[in-house]
């Protein structure tokens, strides 16, 4: 149980010091739904200013409430859905 914690807590600071890799969605209710290839994840990052916070895609640039964010965690699993719609 030791080994797995310790494991946990070296991805945890490496994610930390190199940044966690997100990926986006376009949600169907988005205008911007038509962009790209419907269901295809993106590489995004978060940016600090304004409502076109999550830069990247076929966009560019979308609201957090055009978008569903996916965090990867390694290569062997699938990117986990960490925001959902309202």
């Amino acid at each position: 149980m030791r080994e797995e914690f310790a494991a946990i807590e070296a991805r945890q600071a490496v994610l930390t010091e190199d940044g966690q890799k997100l990926l986006a969605r376009i949600r169907p209710t988005s205008k911007y739904f038509g962009q790209g290839d419907e269901g295809t994840l993106f590489p995004v990052c978060i940016g600090p200013a304004g409502e076109y916070c999550v830069l990247g895609g076929p966009g560019g640039q979308y609201r957090l409430s055009d978008v569903d964010l996916f965090a990867a965690f390694d290569d062997k699993r699938p990117p986990t859905q960490i925001s959902f719609a309202n």
